[in-house]
C-alpha cells in the first residue's frame, strides 16, 4: 500500500466531439476517472491520470512523478498533487487494488488489468488547467497534454485561495491567460514513441513516460 500526505506549502506554488481527445490549452471542468500508481525502473513513483471533461472529451496519460525511490518528494510534481488534494478537500490518499483498462499495443485494444489506484482522487468534480505540448521527432509531430494547475470548479478557487479561505476565484483567469497555446519540444522523442509501440493511443497521446525516460 502506498500513501501520500498533502503538502500545503507546495500546493500553492503552481498558481469537439463527445468522447474525443482534449488537444487545446485551457481550463476544463470534469473528473479524474483514473488515478493509477506507476513505478519506473529507477524506483521513481508516480500517478497516471485520465481526465474526462464535462463535454465528454478525454485526456489520458497525464502522469506526475512525485517521489524518488528513496521516498524524497520531487517538488514540482508533488506540488501539483498537493494542489489537487487541496481542491478536493483531501488530506491524505492511499492506494487500493482495482481492475482498470490499459492499452495493449500488441492487440490494439484496451484490456482489463490489475493495478493500484487512488480512489480519493477519482470521480469527483475538479477543474484543471491543461497545456498542449507537441514533440517533434523523426519528422513527426506528437501531441499530448500537460497538467499545469487545478482549481475548485464550484467557485473557480485556486489551491492558494482554497487553503487561505479567501475564495475569490479571481486568480484562475490570470493563470489561464498566462498559458502558452502550445509548447514545442524537440530535444527528445515523445514518451510512447519507441519502435514497436504501434499505432493508436500509445503513439498519439504521450502514453505514459517510458521507464527509461524517468531521469531520477
Amino acid at each position: 500500500m502506498t500513501s501520500y500526505t498533502r503538502d500545503d506549502q507546495l500546493a500553492v506554488q503552481p498558481e469537439s466531439n463527445f468522447g474525443g481527445k482534449i488537444e487545446t490549452t485551457g481550463a476544463y471542468v470534469g473528473q479524474l476517472t483514473l488515478a493509477k500508481e506507476r513505478t519506473a525502473k529507477t524506483g521513481t513513483k508516480g500517478i497516471e491520470f485520465t481526465f474526462e471533461a464535462e463535454d465528454g472529451r478525454i485526456a489520458r496519460y497525464l502522469t506526475l512523478w512525485v517521489a524518488r525511490a528513496n521516498g524524497d518528494k520531487i517538488e514540482y510534481p508533488y506540488s501539483l498533487l498537493s494542489a489537487l488534494m487541496a481542491c478536493l478537500g483531501v488530506k491524505a490518499i492511499e492506494s487500493a487494488a482495482a481492475t482498470v483498462e490499459e492499452w495493449n499495443p500488441a492487440t490494439s485494444t484496451r484490456e482489463p488489468v490489475e493495478a493500484q489506484v487512488f480512489p480519493a482522487l477519482m470521480n469527483k468534480p475538479i477543474g484543471i488547467l491543461l497545456q498542449r505540448e507537441e514533440r517533434l521527432w523523426e519528422g513527426k509531430t506528437y501531441v499530448g497534454m500537460k497538467m499545469v494547475e487545478f482549481f475548485d470548479p464550484s467557485d473557480r478557487s485556486t489551491p492558494a485561495e482554497v487553503l487561505s479561505g479567501s475564495r475569490s476565484g479571481q486568480a484562475l483567469d490570470k493563470l489561464a491567460a498566462n498559458l502558452r497555446e502550445t509548447v514545442v519540444r524537440t530535444d527528445a522523442p515523445p514518451p510512447g514513441a519507441d519502435a514497436g509501440a504501434g499505432a493508436g493511443p500509445a503513439r498519439t497521446g504521450f502514453s505514459g513516460i517510458e521507464d527509461d525516460d524517468v531521469p531520477f
